[in-house]
């Protein structure tokens, strides 16, 4: 089914050569043929191309283009050893003829010689660098052939020439999933109880939003490797996403235990404190924080909340007043906690600048997620009905 993407590929990239090459010395007879060969190429008829560019070879035998242009006609044909032979032809002929080695490729993987094909692939890539289509074929042989690893490179390379190509994007994806899978597999290989297994499957569990799931395998390694600092660290997040803020307090509490001194841990534990309720614990350790970065960061507005808690409301005001240069909803929550010290010291006209902030903070992300999730339903959409069409070939 993928197969046919490719095809229409093919059929492009056939366009682009047929009849655009030859220059004002070339016969008018020759010239003639090309265009036909071209005209019914756009019309999808390719056997009577074949029959152009074939008349066009014997009109003139050493005219590389003629035999390039005859090879992509039998390869739409499906003549794959006579497209081949063609190919070399002209390769013979101008061994320095862009295109010809990716399209000799195609045509030697679609005939079960990988290794040819590779080779080809990596030679039209050594005369154009950037060829888009080169760079995919090569990612697409080695993903089929069982070098995922080897798939990769090329594939990102392709991507960020054309970073809107579904295809190259579609195929970069299941390179680096396959090599993901085989990285897995040798791990398992080497150790099925690896407390790295169960690391790796409570971050599978996350991206899937099944967060007890990840807890119950970080809480396995932390049994294999109970002195790992990161398998607290990522059970404690996992327990914040289910609004466990007690839980996840312990757990951060063990990753600074392991690795005391580091700000990272210290912030973890402070705010999953500040969540549970635990803020006069949370205060040295937000400050500690603040005064190791020194410039804003979601410590500031942790902090800020932690001295609002304890009646501080002067410093949480300077505290959240920071947090405000933050982005995302850490920005707009600090407007808000802004507009709710100062209505409860009297300061109306300030409470009401914030919270219009706040509002104003809180309404753009509202948007810019609505719009995100819309891009995302309609790209599942677009996706759903190529792989229906794809099926249908």
């Amino acid at each position: 089914m993928r197969f046919a993407h490719q095809h229409r590929w093919l059929c492009v990239w056939t366009l682009i050569f047929a009849g655009n090459s030859l220059c004002q010395s070339v016969p008018d007879q020759l010239q003639t043929l090309f265009r036909q060969g071209a005209e019914q190429m756009h019309a999808g008829n390719a056997v009577a191309a074949e029959a152009s560019f074939r008349k066009a070879t014997e009109l003139d035998p050493s005219f590389a283009p003629a035999h390039l242009d005859l090879g992509l006609a039998q390869l739409k044909e499906g003549k794959l050893l006579e497209a081949i032979a063609s190919i070399k032809k002209s390769l013979e002929l101008d061994p320095s003829s862009l295109g010809a080695h990716l399209f000799l490729g195609i045509a030697e993987y679609q005939s079960n010689d990988a290794e040819s094909a590779l080779a080809d692939f990596r030679q039209e890539l050594k005369q154009d660098p950037k060829n888009v289509q080169a760079l995919t074929w090569l990612g697409i042989v080695e993903l089929n052939t069982g070098h995922p690893e080897l798939a990769c490179e090329p594939l990102d390379r392709a991507a960020e020439l054309a970073p809107t190509d579904e295809n190259v994007l579609d195929y970069r994806v299941q390179a680096h999933m396959a090599e993901a899978k085989q990285s897995y597999t040798a791990l398992y290989k080497l150790d099925p109880a690896s407390w790295r297994l169960h690391r790796l499957n409570a971050a599978i569990d996350a991206q899937a939003d099944d967060h007890k799931g990840a807890i119950e395998e970080y809480q396995l390694a932390i049994k294999l490797a109970p002195n790992e600092a990161e398998l607290y660290e990522g059970m404690g997040w996992e327990y914040r996403k289910l609004g466990q803020a007690d839980q996840a307090a312990k757990a951060f509490a063990e990753q600074l235990r392991l690795t005391p001194g580091n700000p990272i841990a210290m912030y973890n534990l402070g705010s999953a404190q500040v969540d549970s309720g635990q803020e006069n614990a949370a205060l040295s350790l937000l400050r500690e924080v603040v005064k190791i970065y020194n410039h804003p960061t979601g410590a500031d507005y942790y902090l800020g909340r932690a001295l609002a808690a304890g009646g501080k409301d002067d410093e949480a005001i300077l505290a959240f007043q920071r947090a405000t240069r933050l982005n995302g909803e850490m920005q707009w929550r600090a407007w808000y906690q802004l507009s709710q010290i100062y209505r409860r010291l009297g300061k109306t006209a300030e409470a009401s600048t914030a919270a219009l902030k706040c509002e104003q903070l809180k309404q753009a992300a509202f948007e810019a997620s609505a719009k995100e999730a819309e891009d995302w339903r309609k790209l599942n959409t677009a996706s759903a009905a190529a792989l229906s069409n794809s099926g249908r070939q």
